[in-house]
């Protein structure tokens, strides 16, 4: 397996915490790109190297993913990313930046573009809703770890039954890492195993704070059309499209059906 040339960025985030990222390189204004619950950086790769023609890339490992340090006291609130977000782009200097996020990434999207006017010029928010019936721990039930790279392969497909067979390769291979036992298990902190936190968070209020924002649903995904449409209503320059093809983590499930969408916007 390759992948096309990437490199690693390292900074401090708001509590003095590691935060890794990986910059894909390009020009002009940058956008960076944040993952769900289940996922990290990795998630945005095919996206990533397909757009950055056209602009700058990066993509963010939250605090407890990736390589990005986890929180001893489990600080792991929308409210933590979102600071941790604000320290990666003062590091970067840059006055404005857009903002690409899926699922709880794109929460964190919605709350630092709102509540940090002028900082962030698009948003793309990709298949969430800003607030939820389920508690924090009422999750869905998924393996801790897996016994092989080919078990890791086969649960990674029947989580994204249309993902391109390089994603389903790239996934394996970058978001899942060896643990105690010989075995492999999704590089973030076991803390997600028990408990999402953004299942508190209510971000209604924010979006009419928003500025221009495509808001992209998955034509497959549990996440409901109606209300994403309702979210475009609320957002005073939004249009909603929707991706064909594809579960909830689109950048993974139908990368090449984002960009289509994606690239028009920005």
């Amino acid at each position: 397996m390759l992948t096309s040339e990437v490199r690693h960025g390292y900074a401090t985030g708001s509590q003095g915490n590691r935060l890794h990222y990986l910059d894909y390189g390009g020009e002009g204004t940058p956008l960076i790109c944040m993952h769900g619950v289940t996922g990290n950086a990795w998630n945005w790769h095919a996206v990533a190297a397909d757009i950055r023609s056209r602009r700058r890339v990066l993509a963010l490992d939250f605090r407890g993913y990736g390589e990005s340090q986890w929180s001893a006291s489990h600080d792991y609130r929308t409210d933590d990313h979102a600071a941790d977000l604000t320290a990666l782009i003062d590091s970067l200097g840059e006055d404005q930046v857009d903002l690409m996020g899926s699922s709880w990434g794109a929460l964190v999207a919605i709350q630092y573009a709102a509540d940090n006017p002028g900082r962030a010029g698009k948003v793309a928010v990709v298949d969430v809703e800003p607030s939820f019936a389920q508690g924090e721990t009422d999750l869905f039930p998924r393996p801790t770890s897996h016994a092989d790279h080919e078990d890791v392969k086969n649960g990674v497909r029947m989580a994204y039954p249309n993902a391109p067979e390089d994603m389903v390769e790239l996934t394996a291979a970058a978001c899942f890492g060896p643990v105690d036992g010989g075995r492999l298990a999704p590089k973030h902190d076991p803390f997600f195993f028990e408990r999402w936190p953004f299942r508190s968070d209510d971000h209604w209020d924010r979006l009419g704070r928003l500025p221009a924002t495509l808001y992209v649903h998955a034509a497959d995904s549990f996440v409901n059309g109606g209300v994403m449409a309702e979210m475009a209503e609320r957002t005073p320059d939004a249009r909603l499209v929707e991706v064909a093809d594809s579960t909830h983590v689109i950048p993974v499930d139908n990368p090449a059906g984002l960009v289509e969408v994606l690239l028009p916007f920005l």
